[in-house]
Parts: structure tokens; sequence; C-alpha cells
């Protein structure tokens, strides 16, 4: 026994002597496709758009105009130099091995602001890419305009996740902006519609007031700005109180320099003005009275106190159009409010929807439709605006959701009106709601937090602020689609919203029709989608993104297009936030749909049929235009015979006739 004890022992620190700490470097070294570089194509495609965006980025922070250049060359069978120079700050000598040769390392992530990038790891990987492809070092030229010029040589320290200068040398001049240069294997070139030219034509698109050259083995283009105004720096914003998680207020309390929970939130997060504390108080008294009664037999009653929607009546009406697991579920909802409400309201706009298609539809429409009434709130409401609901009435029945609780004063009323609770109840419920708020906010608990923010989501907020958003803006898109000159165009920038984690975003769309707009396929013009995110190009991954699930669950053909393919269209879609919910590091494809940040997925359809609804005017009103030249040609084509006719019943000359037919159609 004792022997078997032994060799367990032996077996388990064998075990553990494998143990070891890996840096992020090391982690992505062995992991390099997260980053991008999957594909020989795709592969060059990053480095240009890692390096590109880094000097987009440092230049409108410094309000300079940008101006790019972008050199690709083949000097082996396998192997391509690329270069990349900007005009804009420079980079102070002593930073160059941390922006290039640390991951992770950046003036960004910790800001809620939106940039290009995000996390700290392009400018790196760049450099990782070239020394495991061909163990050669970046060469960066740089200078801030002091008149030194720094030239120096870096590699990466894997094992540290440190950049390490090889070579430094100084030399006198005139020169502001930074240059990188380096040798990369496992890539190649091409125009194809993945490769460095066609994301330098798009971010030309989404970027129009920079000018970039590109000289590649084929030929040198330039693509000019179309505006000469620097865009406004964007300012870090303060978190918004929609999607606020219980995690992230716990964070923002550990880090705050307020004294009280209350000056905190007001400090903290945007919106929230010390008035709204009083009436967050009023809102949390609401909550934990609901909460001591949520076991009690007046709970139904109580329940009727604080929903304006009675689930109850609506079951029995409409109960046999929904499936029996759903109506189990939500009634679990209501008995865990408050909690539950946010998913309470998922339900309820589809309720409310329902409602609508049922008085809508007639018999033989409901019969068709009486499977997807049972679908999941997400899947059911995807389907309905896809076929019966435009933007407005969509906008409408979203409305009444801020409605489906009553306020705090009418929900104390009314319990106070049935002798639910006394006077000197509330007074005690109120007493310690104020020491909640007076207490320091690293005494703030989980259970705190959670009912801070719950009752939050609950309250009007104005919408969140755009000084951290910086759109392209409508005219600017019209102006870099106008180059495709289409017959019709119609840009639309949304007001600012938030989806989970009270991060702010906006969309902006672009929709242009006819003329050169749509990509080219074998027998016609077809659907292009462009997709942006902070004004970049996301050329790849285009199947698993959720703005391309979004732009395809529109049903084009309700506005005017014979087919959600085959249509000479160009559709520009740019996301902006201050943090972009990509798919992977490799950041070519945002996780949004019908059940992972609806409220982008949402915002992007919704805009696409503001735009679409105009199209199909436009393309109306060509139609009938063509049906009545039609009809003059017809009429034209049997004038002489008209005119014939009428001229040996009237007596009148028949070249005056016809001459008078022409000019009635004209």
């Amino acid at each position: 026994m004792v022997e078997e004890n032994i060799e367990n022992l032996v077996a388990e620190k064998s075990l553990f002597d494998e143990f070891k700490e890996h840096s992020i470097s090391e982690f992505f070294r062995k992991n390099k496709h997260m980053l991008g570089y999957s594909g020989r194509l795709r592969s060059m495609t990053t480095i240009v758009h890692e390096l590109v965006t880094n000097s987009m980025d440092a230049c409108e922070e410094s309000e300079i105009l940008p101006e790019i250049l972008v050199e690709v060359k083949k000097v082996g069978s396998e192997t391509f130099t690329v270069i990349i120079e900007d005009n804009g700050p420079g980079i102070p000598p002593e930073y160059v091995s941390k922006v290039f040769g640390k991951m992770l390392a950046g003036s960004k992530l910790h800001r809620l602001v939106q940039s290009r990038g995000q996390q700290g790891i392009g400018a790196a990987g760049v450099l990782l890419f070239s020394q495991m492809t061909t163990g050669r070092p970046l060469k960066i030229t740089t200078s801030t305009g002091t008149g030194k010029i720094h030239e120096m040589e870096i590699k990466m320290s894997i094992e540290k996740n440190e950049g390490d200068i090889v070579a430094h040398k100084i030399r006198e001049g005139y020169f502001r902006g930074t240059r990188v240069e380096g040798e990369f294997k496992e890539v190649t070139y091409n125009r194809r519609e993945q490769g460095p030219y066609e994301y330098l034509r798009r971010i030309s698109l989404s970027t129009p007031h920079a000018k970039i050259t590109l000289i590649d083995p084929e030929e040198t283009t330039i693509f000019e700005r179309t505006v000469t105004v620097i865009p406004e720096r964007p300012e870090v914003m303060k978190p918004h109180p929609y999607g606020l998680t219980t995690d992230e207020l716990l964070h923002i309390s550990r880090k705050t320099d307020s004294s009280r929970i209350s000056s905190m939130l007001n400090s903290e997060l945007s919106r929230v003005t010390m008035k709204r504390i009083r009436d967050l108080e009023d809102y949390v008294l609401r909550d934990k009275l609901l909460e001591n009664y949520r076991k009690s037999v007046f709970w139904d009653t109580i329940v009727g106190c604080y929903l304006n929607f009675n689930f109850t009546k609506y079951f029995e009406i409409y109960g046999h159009y929904l499936d029996k697991k759903e109506i189990e579920d939500v009634k679990m909802l209501i008995n865990g409010l408050p909690e539950g409400l946010s998913e309470l309201k998922t339900y309820c706009l589809k309720y409310l929807v329902v409602e609508y298609l049922i008085q809508k539809l007639d018999d033989e429409q409901l019969k068709e439709n009486k499977n997807h009434f049972k679908k999941k709130p997400e899947n059911f409401m995807e389907f309905a605006e896809k076929n019966y609901l435009n933007a407005s009435l969509l906008e409408e029945f979203r409305r009444k959701l801020k409605t489906i609780t009553k306020s705090p004063e009418d929900f104390v009323k009314a319990l106070t009106d049935l002798g639910m609770v006394s006077e000197e109840e509330l007074e005690k419920y109120r007493k310690s709601i104020k020491d909640l708020l007076k207490k320091t906010p690293r005494e703030m608990t989980w259970s705190d937090s959670e009912i801070i923010v719950n009752v939050l989501q609950d309250m009007d907020f104005m919408a969140p602020s755009t000084i951290g958003l910086r759109p392209i803006g409508e005219e600017n898109i019209e102006k870099s689609l106008e180059t495709l000159t289409p017959e019709f165009l119609k840009t639309l920038t949304r007001k600012p919203k938030t989806y989970k984690g009270g991060i702010p975003f906006a969309v902006e769309v672009g929709l242009a029709y006819g003329g050169n707009a749509g990509r080219s396929g074998e027998d016609s013009k077809k659907m292009e989608i462009m997709r942006f995110s902070n004004h970049v190009p996301l050329l790849f991954d285009t199947s698993g993104c959720g703005l391309t699930n979004a732009v395809k669950s529109v049903n084009w053909k309700r506005y005017g297009l014979r087919s959600d393919e085959d249509a000479p269209v160009t559709i520009f879609v740019n996301l902006i936030s201050t943090h972009i919910p990509y798919t992977s590091a490799g950041k070519q494809a945002i996780a949004t749909g019908s059940e992972e940040n609806e409220e982008i997925f949402n915002e992007v359809r919704q805009s696409l049929m503001i735009c679409a609804r105009e199209l199909d005017t436009h393309i109306s009103r060509v139609r009938r235009e063509k049906e009545e030249e039609q009809k003059k040609k017809y009429v034209i084509k049997y004038a002489y015979i008209f005119a014939e006719g009428l001229s040996s019943i009237t007596g009148r000359s028949k070249e005056e006739i016809e001459s008078n037919i022409i000019n009635l159609l004209r």
C-alpha cells in the first residue's frame, strides 16, 4: 500500500514537471492563423492591413491628413518585401520596441474610444510573421520631426514577449513619419478581390481624406483623397448605463477615485446625473419590494402591479399559437422577476408582433405561417422583419417595450392602496437604499452591483454621446460611392446605440444601384457587399460575418430587385464602435446575429431597409417611365395608320393629324 502511494506521488510530480508558463507571443507563434496569417494571399493582405491601419490611426490622432505609401516588391521566388511609409507624427525611439515587439502593448485597449486597432497585437504580429518566415528583423525608420532620423532593426524575443533592438543608427535630416520595411515568405501578391489592391481601394472609400499610393509588381496606383477636411478626433467616453454588466461595474468600483457609490455612478458613467441617481433610488425600492413578495401567496397580484403587459390574459387568447414549453419558460421568468426582465422583454416584443400579424393576416395566411409563431423570439423576429415588418413599424413595437413595467411611483402606490406595505416599512427600505449608495465603492459587493445594474437597464437614459465615435458621414460616403457612377445612391448614418456590455456603436450604410455598382459575374452584375469596421475593410470570412448575414436577411425582392444576388448593387456597411465584437483576433468577421449582439444585427437591417425603400421608389419610377415610353413608341409606330383613317373621316390633312398625334405624346 505504501509503495503504491509513493508511485502515485511520483506520477503526479512527473506530470507537473511538464507544467510551464507561456507568453502571448508563443501562443500566437503556434496559432498564427488567429491573427489572419492562414493563406498566402490573406497573409499578404493582413500585413498591409495591420500597418496601414496603424498609420491611419496615428495620422488622425495627430490631426494630419494621411499620405501613405505602400510598396510590394518580389525579391525572390517566394520572398516579398513590403514597405509602408506614412507622414504621421513618428514614434519616439524608446517606444519602437514596444510598438512592434510586444504583444498586448498599446494606447487603445484601455480607452473607450473608436480606433481601427484595438488589442495592441497587429504591428507585433507583422514582426512575428516576418521572423517566423524569413528570420529577418523589421527595419523601422522614424522621426518626430526633430531633425534626427532613427533607423532601427527590431526582432522579437518570443519567450519574453519583448522587442529587441538589434541595430540603431541616428542621422541628421528632416523627416516626420514612420517607414516599416520587412521581408516575408509564405505570401503571394495579385490584384484579386481579397488582395492588397482591393483592400486599399476599399479603405480609400471609407477614408476619403487619405491619399494612398500603391507601388506593386504590376503598376503604380494612386487613390486620391476626395475630402480635404480632417475628421474630428473622437474623445474618450464613459461607459453608458444601458447594458452595463455586474462585473464591469465592480471593476469600475475598484479603480475609481470617488468616495461614494452615488458619486461614482455620476462621475464614471455617461448620462447619469445626480437627478437620475435619485430616480435610481426609487427603482431600487420598486425591485426590493418585488423581491420581498416573490414567494408569497400574493405574488400574482404583485406582478400585476409591476407589469403593464398581462401575459396571463395574452396566453388565454393567443396561447394556442405558441409553443407550450415557451409559455412555461415565460412563466418561470415572471416568477424570477426582476432578474429576468431583459429576457422577458424579448418575449413581449414577439407577442406584440404576433398579435399584430394575427389581426393583419387572413385565415389562409395564418395557417401557412402558424409554425413560425412557435419559434424562439429571435428567430420569429427575423422571419417577421424579413416578410412583414418595415423599419418604422418595428421601431414602434420597440418603443412599446419601454413601458412594459410600471413606474416606481405607480407600483408603490398600487401596493400601498392594497395595504401590502406601510409607510414605516417604506422608510426602512429607503434608508437601506441610501446607505447602499453612501458606501465606499470598494465596499460594493456583487449583490450590490447586480441590483444597481438591473435597475439601470429599466431606466430611461439619453442615447450615448457621439464624442467617442467618428462616423465617415453620409456626405463623405456619398462622395466615395459616386466614383461608381450609379443611377441611384442613398447613404445613411444612424444615431448611436449600445449593445451588450453598454458599448456604444453606430451603423453607416450606403446603397448604390446601376452604373458600375455591383461586382462582375459571368453573365451579369452581382450584388457586392462591402463590409467595414471602424472604417477598415473586411475582405475575409465573409460567410461567417454577422454584417453579411444582416444584409442577406433583408428581403430585397420587396424593394424592387428581381433577385437577392443578380443585381447591379453595391451595399456599403460600416460598423463603428469603441469596441468591435470580432469573432477572432484576425478581425475579419463581426460576431452579431439574431442571437448574439442582436442590437447591431437589427440596426444594420433597419438602416438598409430605410435606404431600400427609396431604391424601391426609384426602380418603380424607372419601370413606369419605361412602360410609358414603350406605349408612346407603340402609338407612334401606328400614327401613320391612325392619321390616314382620321383624315378620310374628317377630311383634314393626313400630315397635320400625324403631327398632332406625335406632339400629343411628347
